[in-house]
């Protein structure tokens, strides 16, 4: 199979799925791409051609797709069009995600000729509770760019798609409670530049002559902690900082990508 344009679609709140999605289409290849991003709070729909390859990202939350990027990734169709599915998790588990993933875009028209799992830094980790820290680091980025071109190898061996089998469970894992909360804005340190939001993927910061947050549309994902220029954007939720705690505790042994061919 050749194809001679490759669909970077992916929903990835502090970049570490678009960075390790860049890698792995850096390893397969192909030179024209057309990149999707689903992060975006207002996106259309998108059609993908049978003669193209889709590769899928989305990062994991409590070992599922985030609802949010669940609804958009169905804003995708294809038809009959091989797709590469990859999950990021922070180093926990994926649980249940490369199995939905799989469902989703099966279900859109797309037929998953390869999958992986990479780990990128949770959306929790700070200085004072590291959890996968910097990762994707060089070493993952290697390992996502020759994921790629194992999944060039296998694709040119082949005259028509052939599905894979992912690990998951069904039903899948139930989500946790929903719960309204959102990061803080320590006022003194805000310049009201906007940058939180504007990596907000649902909207919900406003910024005029201070910043606002929509508590109960925050998918708790750190973007706006993660990109603010004057670590103003902080977490001041018990339950959020004593999740980070026990994730730094239980959950730093280093973890490998996994590939799935």
């Amino acid at each position: 199979m050749k194809f001679s344009k490759i669909n970077l679609i992916y929903y990835s709140p502090t970049g570490t799925g678009k960075k390790t999605l860049e890698a792995v289409a850096k390893g397969i290849g192909i030179m024209e791409a057309r990149r999707i991003n689903l992060t975006k709070p207002f996106i259309g729909s998108f059609k993908v051609s049978a003669h193209e390859l889709a590769v899928f990202t989305v990062p994991v939350y409590g070992g599922r797709i985030p609802p949010v990027a669940a609804d958009r990734l169905r804003r995708v169709s294809g038809k009959g069009t091989p797709a590469v599915l990859i999950v990021i998790y922070g180093n926990r588990a994926y649980d249940d995600t490369l199995i939905e993933l799989k469902d989703i875009t099966t279900e859109q028209g797309f037929k998953s000729v390869a999958g992986a799992a990479f780990i990128g830094e949770h959306s929790f980790s700070t200085e004072l509770t590291p959890i996968a820290l910097g990762r994707p680091d060089k070493e993952d980025l290697a390992k996502a760019e020759r994921f790629g071109a194992e999944v060039e190898a296998k694709l040119e061996a082949l005259t028509y798609p052939v599905e894979i089998a992912v690990p998951g469970n069904k039903p899948y894992k139930a989500r946790g409670p929903s719960t309204s909360r959102s990061p803080e804005t320590i006022v003194e340190s805000c310049t009201l530049c906007g940058t939180c939001a504007e990596a907000c993927p649902t909207g919900s910061i406003t910024v005029s002559d201070k910043v606002e947050t929509v508590v109960e549309t925050c998918t708790g994902c750190s973007a706006c902690v993660k990109v603010c220029p004057t670590s103003a954007r902080v977490w001041t939720n018990e339950g959020i900082k004593n999740a980070a705690v026990w994730l730094n505790k239980n959950c730093s042994a280093h973890r490998e990508p996994e590939f799935f061919l």
